[in-house]
């Protein structure tokens, strides 16, 4: 098993590492690693309610299930970086591709819990 891991690349292991980590601190952040994801996407969400506004039994499990749902997400930049390595040379577009796949998977995850919870203004 320890050869396994030494054998992997390290965007491969910074991104499993992540998936636990960010997972475990989704789920023991009470809510608050949800609620920082939100708000770099939150202009997406115009026609709904802030987030201020929000309230019901709904709001915090939806703020942990995000946090945790977006641990996800570094295994899809784990993938592209791998896919992506032989195409690109440059580390510097590798991470920003890395980032903007984190970012958008935060914005698909809220898009998706708000559509089901919130009702429009």
């Amino acid at each position: 098993m320890i050869e396994f891991w030494n054998s992997l690349a390290y965007t491969t292991k910074f991104s499993a590492i992540a998936f636990v980590a960010t997972g475990f601190l989704g789920l023991f952040s009470m809510g608050i690693l949800g609620a920082l994801l939100y708000y770099p996407v939150s202009f997406f969400f115009n026609a709904y309610p802030t987030l201020n506004d929000w309230s019901g039994d709904w709001v915090w499990p939806v703020m942990i299930g995000a946090g945790m749902l977006w641990s996800v997400g570094f295994i899809f930049g784990g993938l592209a970086w791998y896919y992506l390595q032989d195409q690109i040379a440059s580390i510097a577009l590798l991470r920003i591709i890395y980032i903007l796949i984190l970012w958008i998977w935060a914005a698909f995850i809220w898009y998706i819990l708000i559509k089901i919870n919130v009702k429009p203004t």
